[in-house]
């Protein structure tokens, strides 16, 4: 095999090698890190999805006797690319929930004033559940939620079950999707709406909002606070001290596995000398140190995702799912603070055990 091949190396330095792609490996543990920080994002998911169908449009206090908002209701029930779903003007709250990294969290609720605009709903939502039995005062929630909460089908949630609640419901309905929004039936007269959903069979985001926005105008009107943009701001401190620590982890991984590298690689420097001698450029001396660093990583790697995926199955089907929790396998953060971690070790890795080797002399030996 040629000596300058990265796999002779490794070869013929199996224990060297592995203690090297071990250290290497722990680069990829920020890629369950950052699985975990998403994982809080993955309950607020539906929830998104929900409120980016089916906009909430209220009256304001400014409108006392909600002529605006019957008005601007009205405009709403003749458009033919609008549907609206009336509601009681209370708002009633969501249940907290505890999530995979172990924070407490409220969720929102959506509110119907009967069992067929919740139908509609579920629906237009593309939620899966059996609401026959739903009666006034009664809430819908998922499977998901329900294991979270200890809750069955057909218990009272109460003061006793969350501190949020300030009256009894009756679990109704548990919906098959993972969504952590309540839903509540509470019938009520239809003159004391003053909040209405708001969906569209063609439109949904941006083109629902601004189409919504655009039929209100200057009217004392308001048009519910979009989810994604709440939950995005709400949650962006978090990330952003999750992932610092994370960062500043992964500096102290690189200057711990650089030292290991740099042992190792100092024993060798006769053996680059040598190859210098024979008239190898600084060049290839680097490509060839590039090139075995870079096959243990890609090793590393390797294994280290197959444990993290079969590590995550396990967690998630025995302590996570049971419990209504869940730990996402891949996130875009997971894979970012992997690179982040990777690149911090291996770049100052790559550059200076490359321009060192290269720089080796036999004649100082």
């Amino acid at each position: 095999m040629n000596p300058l091949s990265p796999v002779y190396y490794i070869r013929n330095n199996k224990g060297r090698a592995a203690l090297i792609i071990f250290m290497l490996f722990f680069t990829t543990l920020m890629f369950l890190a950052g699985n975990y920080i998403a994982s809080i994002d993955w309950y607020w998911e539906e929830n998104i999805k929900h409120n980016e169908k089916m906009a909430l449009v209220e009256a304001l206090p400014g409108d006392e006797d909600f002529s605006q908002y019957h008005e601007v209701v009205g405009e709403m029930e003749k458009d033919p690319n609008l549907h609206l779903l009336g509601r009681t003007g209370l708002g009633f709250p969501g249940l907290d929930w505890i999530t995979t990294i172990g924070l407490e969290m409220g969720s929102s609720s959506m509110v119907f004033s009967s069992k067929e605009d919740m139908e509609t709903a579920f629906r237009a939502l593309g939620l899966t559940a059996d609401l026959s039995d739903m009666k006034h005062y009664g809430m819908a929630i998922s499977k998901a939620l329900a294991k979270n909460k200890g809750l069955h089908l057909g218990d009272i949630a109460d003061a006793t079950v969350d501190s949020s609640l300030d009256t009894s419901y009756t679990v109704d309905a548990l919906i098959e999707e993972d969504t952590y929004t309540v839903f509540y039936l509470i019938e009520c007269d239809p003159e004391n709406y003053s909040r209405m959903y708001v969906f569209s069979d063609s439109m949904e985001g941006d083109a629902l909002y601004n189409y919504i926005y655009d039929l209100i105008g200057d009217r004392e009107v308001k048009v519910g606070s979009r989810s994604k943009i709440q939950v995005g701001q709400s949650l962006m401190p978090l990330h952003i001290i999750l992932l610092v620590g994370g960062f500043l982890l992964s500096v102290i991984l690189a200057v711990t596995v650089n030292s290991v590298v740099n042992g190792q690689y100092i024993k060798r420097t006769y053996e680059f000398g040598v190859y210098r001698a024979l008239g190898l450029s600084k060049k290839t001396v680097f490509r060839k140190c590039a090139a075995e660093l870079l096959l243990m990583d890609l090793i590393a790697i390797v294994i280290g995702a197959a444990i993290h995926f079969l590590l995550t199955f396990l967690l998630n089907e025995l302590m996570y799912i049971p419990k209504g929790r869940y730990l996402p396998y891949v996130s875009v953060l997971g894979l970012i603070c992997f690179l982040v971690s990777n690149l911090t070790v291996m770049l100052p890795m790559l550059i200076s055990k490359g321009r060192r080797m290269g720089r080796a002399d036999v004649t100082e030996f």
